[in-house]
């Protein structure tokens, strides 16, 4: 009786190596970010060092879609194994760069990346007095005068920054400004200048914290005689660049939207 013969053995399709690295490359970013946004929030690291290795993460997370997209490619043309890998890898590093891309969005896309800065009146910026005794080592010098450069960057994204009118004494509008500090937990730097029920004598000067990283960023809110009114201007400043994702203009605005609604509701 005649032996059949045994079926041919199928080759294994070879694994692709873009694919892999792809996959490593991403899980990299993902050990890299978490782990700097663990040591910034706990502050155990300083916050320039751990922002820097934040960056750093989300920079890795960016090569790592393309790569995955051409070992994709290279998976489709040759019949490799990988494909399910490098859209994890694509899965992956989106993930990682949702929020910082949604705070972004949030804030306009349209501001420049080297906002650290921005103020309601750009000619004669409200000072940071205490600040300078409040920032590390680390952390980039108070900012003084706003170069004409800055100024005319912050024109043209952010238009809408600009000084608050109200028709209120300016002791009451202090007194409203320093209860909207209070309510959002910012930390006072020193004795207020506006002390409740008082004549102002300043400026409110206070650390604000980013959202989501928790980083220092300073205010400085100053109230003026406006005619029958007060006049308030607001400066907010990262203590750590090249960016602030938009968060120092949203702060301005956010405040001074919150303190319009109290001085409308105040008897």
């Amino acid at each position: 009786m005649k032996r059949l013969s045994p079926l041919p053995r199928l080759q294994k399709a070879e694994a692709s190596v873009l694919a892999r690295l792809a996959v490593s490359l991403a899980l990299f970013a993902a050990l890299v970010t978490l782990y700097a946004f663990v040591l910034i929030r706990t502050h155990a690291v300083e916050a320039y060092a751990g922002f820097v290795a934040f960056l750093s993460g989300l920079a890795l997370a960016i090569l790592a879609i393309p790569l995955a997209i051409l070992a994709m490619a290279v998976v489709w043309r040759t019949g490799r194994t990988g494909g399910v890998r490098a859209m994890f890898a694509v899965a992956l590093a989106l993930l990682l760069l949702a929020g910082p891309v949604y705070v972004a969005a949030a804030n306009g896309f349209a501001a420049p990346l080297a906002t650290i800065d921005v103020s309601t009146d750009l000619a004669d910026p409200p000072r940071f007095d205490r600040a300078r005794f409040d920032r590390g080592r680390s952390d980039l010098p108070v900012p003084g005068d706003i170069p004409a450069s800055q100024a005319e960057s912050q024109r043209t994204h952010y238009p809408d920054v600009r000084s608050l009118s109200l028709q209120l004494s300016p002791e009451e509008v202090s007194n409203l400004a320093l209860g909207l500090v209070e309510d959002r937990k910012w930390r006072l730097l020193g004795p207020t200048s506006y002390p409740r029920g008082g004549p102002p004598r300043g400026r409110i000067e206070a650390v604000a914290s980013t959202t989501i990283l928790g980083l220092s960023e300073d205010v400085t809110i100053r109230i003026r005689p406006d005619g029958d009114g007060a006049r308030v201007d607001m400066r907010s400043a990262s203590r750590i660049g090249p960016s602030d994702f938009g968060s120092n203009a949203a702060r301005i605005r956010s405040f001074l939207a919150d303190l319009t609604t109290a001085a409308n509701a105040a008897p």
